[in-house]
């Protein structure tokens, strides 16, 4: 029994029906995670996830997943976004903690203004789907949630800090799973 078995129903409790995943292999070599797609519960959303990053994250004090929530219908974009951050963390076997900033020097997602992505907490879900517990309550998995994030708010984080981005975010109303969302930097 392995202390990681909880992780798909924890997963579909919160982010909805696992639809499918794509194989770890990719241009003919293994990326050493699959790429997991979640049907949210009213069908608005796809939450797009690693699975198997979990080997790779040396130095956390928990192993990692990554994952990013997007509008249905731009399940490519959360796609794109949550392998091109994943790729580099496992052939490097490094980690990613809350607040880093992950950017691009230009956009990232076509047709959009988003460079990179946040690390945080899933905005939306409860806070107890950021950790996975065991059978016994120990946590043994930590998910970060990679909220896109354009230029001008990369630039917000790094003078004033992540809060006063969520405060604009928040002031805003900003819907954090919108790729296609206007820039509050």
């Amino acid at each position: 029994m392995s202390r990681f078995d909880g992780f798909p129903g924890h997963i579909e409790r919160y982010a909805g029906r696992v639809r499918g995943a794509d194989s770890r292999e990719t241009g003919g070599r293994d990326r050493g995670y699959h790429l997991v797609y979640c049907d949210g519960h009213d069908g608005s959303h796809v939450t797009v996830l690693t699975s198997g990053l979990r080997e790779h994250t040396a130095g956390a004090p928990l192993p990692q997943e990554l994952l990013c929530t997007v509008h249905a219908a731009q399940e490519l974009h959360g796609k794109h976004l949550t392998g091109v951050i994943a790729e580099p963390l496992t052939e490097s076997a490094s980690r990613v903690g809350y607040g880093a900033l992950i950017m691009n020097d230009r956009a990232l997602l076509p047709e959009t203004e988003i460079a990179g992505a946040l690390a945080a907490p899933h905005p939306y879900f409860a806070d107890e789907f950021d950790v996975l517990l065991d059978g016994d309550g120990r946590p043994v998995l930590q998910l970060i949630t990679l909220l896109p994030i354009t230029r001008g708010e990369a630039q917000l984080v790094s003078r004033y800090g992540k809060d006063v981005l969520y405060d604009r975010w928040e002031q805003n109303g900003t819907d954090l799973t919108d790729v296609r969302r206007r820039s509050v930097g």
